[in-house]
């Protein structure tokens, strides 16, 4: 829904409209994912994407 620029080395950035695959929950406020258009892992705001 928005893009997010990583702001800790094990956070990743994504652009609006970017797919995040291999998804695993990690608590109330933050997923870990992989950003498929770049392939970087690592943790990002839930309240940031959106499930499709």
């Amino acid at each position: 829904m928005y893009d997010y620029t990583a702001a800790d080395a094990d956070e990743v950035s994504f652009k609006d409209g970017d797919t995040i695959v291999n998804v695993q929950a990690i608590d109330e406020g933050w997923m870990y994912g992989t950003v498929q258009r770049t392939g970087k892992t690592g943790m990002l705001p839930a309240n940031y994407v959106e499930a499709v």
